[in-house]
């Protein structure tokens, strides 16, 4: 059989018009090209329960998600509109007399008296009584009454249990949670107290946990015995109160564990004649409050970074005598800022405009507030009357992966 020749082959007259044609025939089925930096900067603006479900969109999207970078520039962005969660302690009297809890609801605050429920954390064997989460890049460090100590991201859903560390003489839990930007590690810090062995003096021990190990490392002893008031994070450091009925000749002063070199340091008092009673968080600062009981007045500082820190009153607030807790001596209510007003909480929760100086009930109790189900759009009443406490923490939500570290 004869081959034809190329030249005999017929060839339309307008090619290009066809292909013109055939393009623009399949373009209608083809979706619009938007470059990856656009698309990394509108994710970057989504909350964390919208990325978690757009990561199964095409792998594209699952890359940009997962990528270490995007994950730090989505916490940076979180940080610039921090909620408050809470978290209401809810426990079973079990047969020895001891409270146990089975879930965790964390709600966060809306305004008013009204929270929104985001998450419900089963624990089918139990925890027992835990002290308010410590927050550290939208994850939290629970700790209990018992010595567990649990790391989660309520985001992620993801939930690591840290062994136990070395035993200890005080009860309850004694630990910090914080980030090495050195590293890139999250650090898990505890002290406990220990006899000697020739002196059988009671003495202050501590120990750091690196998460992605699961090995406690002993440091350093503190220079001074640590209070157990619950310490906090700020900018690669965790600050903790000295317990000054256990020293003799207590500093003027805080304990400073950098988490970078983990070595201790003191950090000078604000100028004031009160004695600071609790650690504040406030944008990323380290705060502190001197209360005054005699006339309910809580002073609040601001300590700077700079070479030599520098502490600066923020502002002074007086508070209602029914969130002054007395165990044993008086002690302020817990603080939060939210927007441009402090949040004052112990069971009661107060609100206190800065701008107005006035101070405003938002709730008796957990019973006072409306939760609310983004999920089925409802509304319900807060009716668990097993609730014993109530804890509120600042929160900024993140895609940071527990298990990678």
């Amino acid at each position: 059989m004869a081959v034809k020749r190329c030249a005999e082959v017929p060839i339309s007259a307008r090619p290009g018009k066809m292909m013109r044609i055939a393009i623009k025939s399949w373009s209608r089925f083809l979706p619009p090209y938007i470059p990856d930096d656009v698309i990394f900067d509108i994710l970057l603006r989504l909350p964390s329960k919208s990325l978690i479900r757009f990561k199964s969109v095409c792998k594209a999207w699952h890359a940009i998600i997962s990528n270490p970078c995007f994950i730090s520039a989505h916490l940076e962005c979180s940080k610039q509109k921090p909620s408050i969660f809470m978290v209401p302690g809810v426990y079973e009297k079990q047969n020895n007399g001891e409270n146990t809890s089975f879930l965790m609801g964390l709600y966060q605050y809306q305004g008013g008296n009204i929270m929104e429920q985001i998450h419900v954390q089963d624990f089918p064997q139990g925890i027992g009584t835990w002290s308010r989460p410590i927050h550290c890049n939208g994850m939290l460090l629970i700790s209990t009454m018992n010595h567990e100590m649990i790391v989660c991201n309520p985001s992620t859903r993801e939930i690591v249990s840290l062994p136990k560390g070395s035993y200890n003489l005080h009860a309850g839990p004694r630990a910090g949670f914080g980030f090495d930007p050195h590293s890139n590690k999250y650090k898990v810090a505890r002290f406990f107290y220990q006899r000697d062995d020739d002196t059988s003096e009671l003495v202050c021990k501590f120990e750091v946990l690196t998460l992605g190990t699961n090995l406690w490392r002993q440091t350093e002893d503190p220079p001074y015995p640590i209070s157990g008031l619950t310490p906090v994070h700020v900018k690669g450091a965790i600050y903790w109160m000295v317990n000054t009925p256990l020293c003799p000749d207590p500093p003027n002063a805080f304990l400073r564990f950098c988490l970078t070199n983990e070595k201790f340091s003191l950090l000078q008092y604000p100028p004031c004649n009160l004695k600071p009673t609790r650690f504040i968080e406030v944008e990323g600062e380290l705060c502190c409050a001197c209360f005054c009981s005699q006339v309910s007045a809580l002073k609040i500082w601001t300590c700077n970074y700079a070479q030599n820190p520098e502490w600066t009153q923020r502002c002074t607030v007086q508070i209602p005598p029914d969130i002054v807790v007395n165990n044993p001596v008086a002690r302020p209510p817990i603080v939060f800022l939210h927007g441009k007003k402090l949040l004052l909480t112990w069971n009661q929760v107060y609100q206190y405009d800065i701008q107005t100086c006035r101070m405003e009930k938002i709730a008796s109790g957990v019973e006072d507030f409306t939760c609310y189900d983004p999920r089925n759009n409802k509304y319900w009443a807060y009716l668990e009357k097993e609730v014993t406490d109530m804890h509120l923490f600042n929160y900024a939500e993140s895609l940071v992966p527990i298990r990678e570290f």
